[in-house]
């Protein structure tokens, strides 16, 4: 399984990197940090699933990159990281069609393995 990291920071970009070195089946296909970046990489890479952070820095909105993403390509699965823990927030990427959310300070490994059980179906 292809995975597309979209986080503007550079240390989330690595921990994730290695964290997920480490799920067999999975590899990371390159990282952006900024909406640009992640909506051109997954036009390009063709990514099976994107991690995705919700707030990518000024100017940047997860949100966003999710909607025309999703729109353009069907296909590719999202799931989100987020600082936010707030379900009302949880509530509205999943209702824009992220498949998974997890908070970055307390669910990491959570979200690692969710994403081991996607590489294996």
């Amino acid at each position: 399984m292809r995975v597309l990291l979209v986080d503007d920071s550079m240390a989330i970009q690595q921990s994730l990197t290695r964290l997920l070195a480490s799920v067999p089946g999975l590899e990371v296909i390159g990282c952006a940090a900024t909406s640009e970046d992640a909506l051109s990489l997954i036009a390009t890479a063709r990514p099976d699933v994107v991690v995705l952070d919700v707030d990518l820095g000024p100017g940047g909105r997860g949100m966003d990159v999710l909607r025309q993403a999703s729109q353009n390509h069907p296909a590719v699965k999202f799931m989100m990281l987020s600082n936010y823990g707030w379900q009302a927030m949880r509530t509205g990427f999943m209702d824009a069609g992220a498949e998974a959310y997890f908070d970055k300070g307390s669910q990491f490994m959570q979200a690692r393995a969710w994403l081991a059980d996607q590489a294996t179906k």
